[in-house]
């Protein structure tokens, strides 16, 4: 197995270290898991690691979930239980899919209720990152500018060194139309107040319907 160890799965599924006869049953899922994360994530476990330094906690415990599923439901499952687990599955992994290389920019008409994971960065002085820097912004429609998502850098995954961020959103409250983002980063700067300054930033992101 590439990222989980036989001890984890132990955990997840209350089984005594102890006991050892399916090991081999349980190693098998746990590798089978690993495989099925990295094809919904579109990348191979090496990009993963270049790309957030290890694996993150949320793809570790959607693995654990898959193991749990495949050992619980060893035939199919019903319906009910197999919505809750891809439900909690979809909500830790889609952060991390890999983004398309296209940059569609403004221009994009994105689906109705759709999941967007939007990808960003910022030009920034002084060799700043956008890591070293609080920001916060919105997801703005660009054919219906009312309607408008906040999110903060809480809500939003790092990427690689800090350069880039990713957001996703859940477009039911956007409506269709071409999305925009504006960024609102606080610079530090000694002869404010405050200690940093304000300036938004249009930005011209890279989207990806994911669902």
């Amino acid at each position: 197995m590439k990222w989980l160890t036989l001890e984890q799965i132990k955990q997840q599924l209350r089984i005594e270290p102890g006991f050892t006869a399916e090991d081999t049953l349980l190693e098998m899922y746990g590798e089978s898991a690993e495989d099925t994360v990295l094809n919904y994530l579109n990348r191979s476990y090496q990009n993963v690691v270049e790309t957030y330094g290890k694996i993150p906690m949320d793809v570790v415990h959607a693995t654990l979930m898959l193991v749990d599923a495949s050992y619980q439901h060893r035939s199919p499952a019903s319906p009910q239980n197999m919505y809750y687990v891809l439900y909690g599955f979809d909500a830790k992994i889609k952060p991390y899919m890999r983004l398309t290389s296209q940059d569609v920019g403004d221009v994009q008409s994105v689906p109705l209720g759709s999941d967007v994971k939007i990808a960003f960065t910022a030009d920034l002085p002084d060799g700043l990152l956008l890591k070293d820097i609080d920001f916060n912004g919105k997801v703005i429609n660009a054919d219906a500018k009312d309607n408008v998502l906040n999110f903060t850098k809480a809500d939003c995954i790092m990427i690689g060194d800090g350069a880039d961020y990713v957001v996703l959103v859940d477009t039911t409250e956007l409506g269709i139309g071409s999305l925009l983002l504006k960024l609102t980063v606080h610079i530090p700067d000694t002869d404010y107040e405050r200690g940093y300054r304000k300036e938004v930033i249009n930005i011209n992101p890279k989207i990806q319907v994911t669902g």
